[in-house]
């Protein structure tokens, strides 16, 4: 017999131990992203796949230290 899952009968059982861990797994991801758009203020994303969106995370963080790493350079070197 088919039966169709929903927000109050779930195919994994709240109960379980096995959907515990998963929640938990779920909200550590979740406040980790939390943390990232709040401190480097990613702009939103447009983007699909694990790869994509790590190379905008990448490029989101890389840019604003890029000024930063330009000005050091620029510095004149002793001889």
């Amino acid at each position: 017999m088919w039966v169709k899952a929903d927000r109050l009968h779930p195919l994994l059982p709240r109960e379980t131990d096995r959907w515990t861990t998963l929640y938990r797994r779920r909200a550590a991801v979740e406040r980790e992203f939390g943390r990232l758009k709040h401190e480097w203020g990613p702009t939103p994303l447009r983007v699909r796949g694990v790869e994509r969106v790590g190379l905008h995370a990448d490029l989101t963080i890389l840019g604003p230290s890029s000024p930063a790493r330009s000005a050091a350079r620029a510095v004149p070197l002793a001889r």
